[in-house]
């Protein structure tokens, strides 16, 4: 008795392997929601007279159904609209499914510009803005951009800049 495999069956066997193939393609390439990146500490590293290197305490938020899978970051700071510190590179963290995971990154300020807007600052009574934007290198390859905005309280900022915000 022959066994023989007819060409129609080959192809429809064929035909699903490709469909089932694509549609594991179609999972890993998903447009990924941005993250929430808040800021959440702010210590000095090392001072001097051109720039000043800051830890910086993130929390990391991902709204995206799967494990988003961080290779590398960048990161601009602003406060009341003056971008004051930058940073970036390599940062090996897996924040959960609609998860969050804190972070420290270190990010360097320059110093003339930061100390210009410590006495604006220190004369405030109400919150102060900030804003963190930069790119989410997922996977090695897929460069996710963040924005996110939000307000920390005059004293905690002063805190911050005389030796650390918590």
């Amino acid at each position: 008795m022959s066994t023989s495999v007819s060409p129609a069956r080959i192809a429809a066997l064929f035909a699903a392997t490709v469909l089932i193939c694509l549609a594991g393609c179609a999972s890993l390439t998903r447009e990924w929601l941005p993250p929430e990146v808040e800021l959440r500490s702010i210590r000095p590293e090392q001072i001097g007279l051109g720039e000043q290197k800051l830890r910086v305490g993130l929390n990391i938020r991902n709204p995206n159904d799967r494990m988003l899978p961080i290779k590398a970051m960048t990161y601009k700071l602003s406060v009341e609209g003056t971008q004051v510190a930058e940073g970036g590179g390599a940062l090996e963290k897996q924040i959960p499914a609609f998860g969050e995971a804190p972070v420290e990154v270190s990010v360097v300020a320059d110093a003339a510009t930061a100390l210009g807007l410590l006495p604006t600052l220190a004369l405030k009574r109400e919150p102060i803005a900030y804003r963190i934007a930069g790119t989410i290198t997922v996977a090695g390859v897929v460069p996710i951009p963040y924005r996110y905005s939000g307000e920390v309280e005059p004293a905690t900022l002063m805190r911050a800049a005389g030796g650390g915000l918590r």
